[in-house]
């Protein structure tokens, strides 16, 4: 994330709960409901957010849009970089979204694994470097 673009974070989710005026605590349980496998076409929160209305207007059920999201984020994640190895997960979105970890096994096809506490990661290694210095 940097501070033009939110694609494939936590603050992409959050654009995205905005639009369908849902909790943020709700996505994760709304997501698990769902049965379809479709991304949003675009990671991009604008055109997101457009897509998002325009489901909306086409009657599409709030649980398979928000799975959605979740699939572009794992699709954001994929494109990145090659996952090789043991892949370790951390950060808030997998804190407390646990589907978005079942969605990127799936496409990585093995075990994904994150550390206790997941939402403290960069702090508790922020805090290790400062020790450092």
């Amino acid at each position: 994330m940097n501070r033009k673009c939110a694609a494939g974070t936590g603050a992409f989710l959050e654009e995205i709960a905005y639009k369908l005026n849902i909790p943020m605590n709700e996505i994760n349980v709304l997501a698990a409901k769902s049965s379809k496998d479709t991304a949003l076409s675009s990671f991009c929160t604008v055109f997101a957010s457009t897509e998002i209305l325009t489901r909306i207007k086409e009657g599409e059920r709030i649980e398979d849009m928000v799975k959605s999201a979740f699939e572009s984020v794992a699709r954001r994640v994929i494109e990145m970089d090659t996952l090789e190895g043991t892949i370790v997960m951390t950060g808030g979105v997998v804190a407390y979204n646990d589907i978005i970890l079942k969605i990127l096994a799936k496409y990585v096809g093995k075990e994904l694994f994150t550390p206790p506490d997941p939402q403290l990661s960069g702090a508790v290694g922020a805090a290790l470097f400062a020790k450092e210095i």
